[in-house]
């Protein structure tokens, strides 16, 4: 499995499965957490935690590509402010 593929597993498969599993394991029920219905209080845990799996998308697989991208494109910067001098 490629990076590209790893990283949007995690970025996005991850949050959908949680909380489209979340709907369907927990729409029936009446539990309620601190008052606030547990369907309501899984899908605000969601929130976070998509932010989580995104920093970690990053960090583990897309953060290399981007910086060498970066490098990159520096260099070619450089090099075209070099032949303007």
């Amino acid at each position: 499995m490629s990076n590209e593929a790893k990283s949007a597993l995690l970025a996005i498969g991850v949050p959908f499965a949680g909380v489209l599993g979340g709907i369907v394991a927990l729409s029936g029920s009446t539990a309620t957490v601190f008052g606030v219905p547990i369907l309501f209080a899984w899908l605000f845990l969601w929130m976070p935690l998509t932010s989580l799996c995104l920093h970690l998308a990053w960090k583990l697989f897309d953060r290399k590509d981007f910086e060498a991208a970066e490098r990159a494109e520096s260099a070619a910067a450089s090099a075209r402010i070099g032949e303007q001098s």
